[in-house]
């Protein structure tokens, strides 16, 4: 006979070494809230791997959004007066009944800070840190600091590059040296696990597959696939990420997807369909046998307008659950939906621990 048995990764003592002994004894297999995958403690090193048991925890419904301050524009000098921490906070405020943790994409001196200090603040629980270029020991030495400063506060990750192999900003060598570099900044014995982000497209390279302790690709039906019907497209996505995963044998985390809320044939409500389908069965997955997966990332906070006029592409400003005015699209209301019902993974066990 099987049984699902669920624990908190957050205590590994003696005892509950021996019972994992014992379950593996006896053919019980374990599923989240607990032994995500052996990859979720070091080796040689009991601290647990806070960022995945965070996307595992069996208690609330993990949730990050991809973040930039409804007032950034990187075209203009970064002004971080008392004005702008004021608007950084009721932008996190706004997020704050659907989301518990932020995705940020590149490291600014002062800015960087000043999120991860505001979203500890307001009972943030995770932050998904970015490094933009690979090749810059700045953003690489920025982010160690970050991590020195925040690792027990709040549970971290860093994703090393974003769609720059893709666009021939810099090379998979590049992406490497840097997570040498990064690791050897860390404190000792602090886990934090790493990764690069491309269009799933591009994981049919090996050498990518392998970088580091989980994938975390970008997967957008509204930008590779004709059809917008929800379902389909939701499907899509999940079946690529689930492919990945198999021939990865790593984790995934979906770190961006979704539709944009305007621009051709998309709506408010096309967007809000969307996320209603996604969010639907939990943000995590793990079969038997299998590495898990992660659904709990939104692309993106707020519509970014500079985005669309730099790159040239309307659709770049549209992907926000608000507006830049922090109006709400109805998407918004999904994800505070699926934040305030448990998490799939309590409902199954009659015992949380």
């Amino acid at each position: 006979m099987s049984m699902k048995f669920i624990m908190n990764v957050k205590c590994l003592s003696a005892i509950s070494r021996l019972l994992l002994r014992l379950c593996l004894g006896l053919g019980i297999s374990l599923v989240l809230c607990g032994f995500l995958s052996t990859q979720a403690y070091a080796k040689g090193n009991q601290q647990p791997n806070a960022f995945f048991a965070y996307l595992a925890n069996c208690q609330s419904t993990p949730a990050l959004v991809a973040f930039n301050p409804v007032d950034f524009d990187p075209r203009r000098p970064l002004d971080l007066n008392e004005a702008a921490l004021a608007s950084l906070r009721e932008d996190l405020k706004a997020l704050k009944p659907a989301f518990d943790g932020l995705v940020i994409y590149e490291y600014r001196p002062i800015l960087s800070k000043a999120i991860l200090t505001a979203a500890q603040e307001q009972g943030y629980k995770a932050v998904l840190l970015g490094i933009w270029n690979p090749k810059s020991d700045v953003e690489i030495k920025g982010v160690a600091e970050l991590v020195t400063q925040f690792h027990d506060k709040l549970a971290l990750a860093v994703v090393i590059g974003n769609e720059g192999l893709i666009d021939n900003r810099y090379t998979l060598e590049d992406v490497q040296a840097a997570v040498k570099k990064l690791r050897a900044l860390l404190p000792t014995k602090t886990i934090i696990p790493f990764a690069t982000s491309e269009p799933v497209s591009e994981y049919g390279l090996a050498a990518l597959r392998e970088i580091g302790d989980f994938l975390a690709p970008n997967i957008h039906p509204a930008i590779d696939q004709n059809s917008v019907d929800p379902p389909a497209a939701v499907a899509w996505v999940k079946k690529r990420a689930q492919a990945l995963a198999t021939i990865a044998k790593k984790p995934v985390i979906v770190k961006e997807t979704g539709v944009p809320n305007g621009t051709a044939s998309y709506t408010p409500e096309a967007q809000r369909a969307y996320w209603h389908e996604y969010l639907q069965g939990g943000n995590f997955v793990q079969a038997d046998n299998s590495p898990w997966l992660s659904f709990a990332a939104a692309f993106e906070a707020f519509d970014m307008p500079w985005k669309a006029e730099t790159s040239k592409m309307p659709i770049e400003g549209h992907w926000g659950l608000f507006n830049n005015k922090r109006v709400a699209y109805p998407a918004f209301e999904e994800w505070r939906r699926a934040k305030s019902m448990p998490s799939p993974a309590a409902a199954k066990v009659k015992r949380c621990q």
